[in-house]
Formats: structure tokens, sequence, C-alpha cells
């Protein structure tokens, strides 16, 4: 910055005016270098996500059975459960979580709860388990097929239905339902996603007075952990910057950062984001903190964006992306390292650059009138030419005087 200032500084006192101008100049100069000085005052950044999410592995499993229970009961409302069971009654565990070898076999229970006054038939099944496109959370449908872990878990039959009893004075109704998993022999190392599905079909009708069958469904979480080596790794992919101009120069621009967390391991993970910006010096000036991705499993992605206010363009910046991979409670410490990218963008300062560039056309424009104008010579002054003069009206320089000596020659 000091040296385009320090050039246009010379532009302006080699083109201009000699002698008097050389001040005015001057001035000039001074207040366009205060003017890029007020522009490159620093903003407060901020950013269009939610606030930081706490951190999985330090944070302890809910206790009970998941599902719409989590809520008081309401009058005239089907409200129910499911959540893992020992020996026939709920236990403190908030979801299943196996650590086992391949050919393992494990029995277990899961109890289905209803909090409503009315007794309630549900479907129970098992599913699988992992993100869908954008990142969210996906739970296989009762008649699609698994391809995960949702394959190892056998109930009773392969969609169990229930006739659970309506809530007591003191407990609500329990249906315990058995189930086994059973690790494939050829099954990979590393987690496995699964679910146990409570379906509460009921027949309604749409907007167009249609027939049709609503489910309500609450899952419990399965996680199985085949044994074996473990890679634990977030990648980003894709990772684009885009620059917006502001029309006030002084609260500067903002930028788009958007990138893929893809889990390229055989570990689920949560992660911690980090992105900020550095100027054409390397100077870090804006940093922020997406929300935390809570849930990846592996081969799944999520595509995140997140815009920074209050960057000033200095033609030639970089975006810098860090995501930090987190355990969770239930998993033992495994070695990890961050998944860090760069991508540089332009910003250019138009507006600030276009008043520049106006002034200094308007201040030249002037000078070169102003030199013109003294360059001109003056008009010169001429006498009334009368009859007899040079140049007047009656004057021949070719013919001479006639006199008589000349005639009778």
């Amino acid at each position: 910055m000091s040296a385009m200032h320090s050039t246009l500084a010379r532009s302006y006192v080699c083109s201009g005016s000699p002698g008097s101008d050389i001040p005015r100049l001057a001035l000039l100069v001074l207040v366009l270098l205060t003017t890029m000085g007020l522009c490159a005052m620093p903003a407060s950044a901020t950013t269009s996500t939610s606030p930081p999410a706490g951190n999985p592995s330090s944070s302890s499993p809910r206790s009970g059975p998941t599902g719409s229970a989590g809520a008081a009961a309401t009058p005239g409302r089907a409200t129910f459960g499911v959540g893992p069971a020992t020996l026939g009654k709920t236990d403190p565990r908030g979801y299943f979580s196996y650590q086992m070898g391949v050919g393992g076999i494990y029995n277990d229970e899961a109890a289905v709860l209803n909090y409503g006054t009315a007794p309630l038939v549900l479907s129970v099944f098992a599913a699988d388990l992992g993100n869908n496109d954008t990142g969210g959370i996906a739970v296989g449908l009762e008649n699609q097929a698994t391809k995960d872990a949702g394959g190892w878990i056998s109930l009773p039959s392969k969609v169990v239905v229930i006739r659970v009893p309506a809530k007591t004075k003191t407990a609500p109704g329990r249906i315990i339902v058995p189930f086994r998993i059973t690790v494939p022999t050829n099954a990979p190392p590393g987690d496995h996603g699964a679910a146990i599905v409570a379906t509460l079909s009921t027949l309604g009708k749409n907007s167009n007075s249609e027939n049709v069958r609503l489910d309500q469904r609450v899952v419990s979480r399965v996680y199985v952990r085949v044994n074996g080596p473990l890679h634990p790794k977030l990648e980003i992919e894709g990772l684009k910057v885009s620059f917006h101009q502001s029309v006030n120069p002084i609260k500067g621009g903002s930028a788009t950062v958007s990138y893929t967390v893809h889990n390229t391991g055989n570990v689920r993970l949560a992660a911690r984001q980090g992105v900020s910006i550095t100027g054409l010096f390397g100077l870090k000036s804006k940093v922020v903190a997406p929300a935390n991705l809570q849930l990846l499993f592996p081969g799944a992605s999520q595509r995140v964006t997140v815009r920074l206010f209050g960057v000033f363009p200095a033609l030639l910046e970089k975006s810098h992306v860090t995501v930090t991979p987190q355990l969770f409670q239930d998993q033992r410490p495994i070695p990890m390292s961050n998944a860090v990218a760069s991508a540089g963008f332009l910003a250019i300062p138009w507006t600030p650059l276009g008043c520049v560039g106006a002034l200094v056309l308007f201040t030249g424009l002037g000078w070169y009138l102003r030199r013109r104008a003294r360059r001109e010579p003056p008009p010169r002054h001429r006498p009334d030419r009368g009859p007899g003069r040079p140049g007047g009206p009656d004057h021949d320089p070719q013919l001479r005087p006639q006199t008589p000596e000349t005639i009778a020659s």
C-alpha cells in the first residue's frame, strides 16, 4: 500500500503545474492518503451460521429411551419412545453401542414405552443409520433394503407388531423386544450405524381430501465398531471463496466461503471448524468458528457455507479452513490430525479505486485547462485601416504613383 501511495505522489509532482501548483497538489495527495487510510480501518467480523455447538466428546449421552417421549405427554396425542433395556427394564444407556469382532454375536433388549393414556399398536424394525446428502442423520424405511449394520440386527420377525399398554399412575406402558446382533465375517473394520425404529401408522387426509397413511417414527441409535485397524480422517474438498464489495468502503466487503467436509476414514466423527482470511501481507484479519459438525459416518460428507463480514479488499487475499476431528464418549482415544485447506481470491476495492480515479481525472483535467489558458498568447491590437493607409481599401502595393514625367515617357 505504501508503494502505491508513493507512486501516486510522484505522478502528481511530475505532471503538476510549475511553481504555485506544487503545494496544492501536495495537499491533494495528502487528502488521498488519508482517504485510503480510512478505508483500511478494521471492521468486526460476523458469521451467518449458528453459534458453535459443544464438544461431543465431553457431553454424556442422554439416558432413557429416545423419541417423542422426551417431552411431556400431550392429551389426545400419541407419545412414545424406544431405548435400551436390560433384564426386562429400561437402563441408563442413551443408545446402543458395541465393539465386536467379525463373526461376533450379542443378545440385547429394546424397551418400547407408551406415555399416553391409550394403548398403541406399533411396528418395530431395524434399519441402517447414516448421513443424507446434506450431512443430516438419515434412517432407512421399513421396506428399504439394508446395506450396513441394520442388516446385522435380528428381531423375532422382520417387522414386529406389538400392542403397548397405556401408562399407569407410576410408570409408562412398556413392551420389551429382544434382538440379536451378528457381525458378518466379511465386515470391514471401523464404525457402522444402525437403528431400532418404532412406528405408529394412522390414516389421514391430505389437502386434496385423499386418504394417506401417516407414520410417526422414533428411533434408538445403534453403533457397532468392528475390531481392526482404525483410520480417523477428515478431508476438506471443493473450497471456494467469493468476495462481495460493499457500497460503503469504510465498512469493507464480505466473503462467502464454502467447502465440503468428507469423512474418508472408517471412524464416525464430529468436528470443530475454523475459517480465517489473511490479507496481502499475510496478516490474519478475520476469524470465525462455524457450527460444529455433529456426526459424520465413514464415507459421508457435509457441505458448509459461511459468510464473513467486514473484509477489507486488499487485492490478493487467502481463505484458510481448519477442521478438527472430535471423538464421542463411547470411543477410545485415537491419534488424529486436523484437516486444512487454503484458497486465494481477488478482492478488488472498486469503490475506493473509483473515487480515487475520478478525483485524479478531474484534477488532471483542471490542471490541463489552466496550463492551456496560460500558454495561449493574448490578441494583438491593430489600428483602424482607412483610405490611403497601408492595408487600406484603396491601397495597392503593386501600383506605383503616376507622375507627369512617367506619363510623358
